[in-house]
């Protein structure tokens, strides 16, 4: 896929993560924009808003809310010639019409890999650096998920208790509010929820802020109120249609996401960090027998 492709897959991406929780109007935009990407991209602001009825601040505030400083830098990113790909959400369907267990199998393969490149392409390197030096310089990282985010949550745990730093996560809900209330303003909390508005996760979050903990967010809405409660949010892309709620392919790309993060604070770290990572290897090595 060309950069040209690749940054129109972005911001369309970003629209749909953005979308559920969108008013009319501006999905309205949203609408008109996923419908005929290119010829947005040749549009102004005003020839936008005439199209699609609205006034020219709506569509300002609108590009403000995918994420985006400006409309200008919005058309940029837009900017393609290319037929777009099959969306996730068009791959997902497929799952649905297959006849047999290789083709579901095939199927659901090809929805991860989607799932993932796209998750990619919505990360930035400013927000990558973020998170990765709130990691670094934590004294404590804790990790919270409720039901199928708890995977992600102990996965996280069990891969940054090897960099040395101090790390915490419990699967119960009670003692994740109470590892919430001890932690300070020097520590960094990891979030994770797929659709970012769970009432437990909420409170976990409103915990953490009342304490002015740091809080990286992994969801797959990037106007959730966990993003948007969040110092910085990362948006794990899954367009499923009937099984949305179950995060199927959310789970993988938020696991994608931790390993990211793991690898980026590993080779940044310090050397007392490549010390513990050496230990880790060593002790793990030593409960492995040779056949």
């Amino acid at each position: 896929m060309s950069a040209k492709a690749t940054h129109r897959n972005r911001v369309l991406t970003l629209i749909r993560s953005y979308y559920p929780n969108l008013s009319h109007t501006d999905r309205k935009i949203a609408d008109y924009i996923i419908q005929d990407p290119v010829k947005t991209a040749a549009q102004s602001i005003s020839d936008l808003a005439a199209a699609v009825g609205v006034s020219t601040a709506t569509v300002s505030r609108f590009v403000k809310r995918i994420s985006f400083n400006s409309f200008r830098d919005f058309s940029r990113e837009l900017t393609a010639a290319e037929p777009q790909e099959r969306t996730n959400a068009e791959t997902f369907q497929d799952v649905e019409k297959q006849t047999t267990f290789k083709g579901i199998a095939d199927s659901t393969f090809s929805s991860i890999r989607s799932s993932l490149d796209q998750t990619s392409q919505v990360m930035t390197e400013a927000d990558l650096a973020k998170a990765v030096n709130l990691l670094t310089t934590a004294h404590t990282i804790g990790f919270y998920g409720l039901g199928g985010s708890a995977v992600a949550a102990l996965d996280g745990y069990h891969k940054f208790v090897r960099t040395g730093i101090f790390c915490a996560q419990n699967s119960d809900y009670d003692m994740q509010l109470m590892q919430a209330a001890q932690m300070t303003a020097k520590d960094v909390a990891v979030v994770i929820s797929h659709t970012g508005r769970n009432q437990q996760t909420l409170q976990l979050l409103a915990t953490l802020v009342a304490q002015k903990v740091p809080v990286i967010a992994l969801t797959s809405f990037g106007n959730s109120p966990l993003a948007q409660g969040s110092t910085v949010a990362f948006i794990s892309v899954a367009e499923e249609v009937n099984y949305r709620s179950e995060g199927l392919t959310s789970l993988i790309a938020q696991m994608s996401i931790i390993d990211s993060l793991f690898l980026m604070t590993a080779v940044h770290g310090n050397v007392k960090m490549a010390a513990s990572l050496g230990r880790v290897r060593q002790t793990i090595s030593r409960t492995r027998t040779e056949l």
